[in-house]
């Protein structure tokens, strides 16, 4: 079964601790083009993080997540 994640722009403080960063955006289960977040975010200083889908509700809305991943710098 291949893993799925929700994908979350959060503040820089993410790259050494991400319990203590602050989520700006939840972008849903795709994960987003870098030139996309480089034009809507390049200059705040922001980083992707990911969360892995630990379960998803009978509604299809709802998901519940892990832990959150740095992946990389918006920059």
């Amino acid at each position: 079964m291949k893993q799925k994640f929700e994908w979350f722009v959060m503040d820089g403080r993410a790259k050494f601790n991400t319990d203590e960063a602050v989520v700006y955006e939840a972008l849903g289960t795709q994960e987003p083009s870098n030139k996309k977040l480089k034009r809507d975010l390049g200059l705040m200083g922001a980083v992707l993080c990911r969360a892995e889908i630990t379960k998803k509700a009978q509604d299809g809305n709802t998901t519940q997540c892990g832990d959150f991943e740095y992946v990389r710098d918006i920059d």
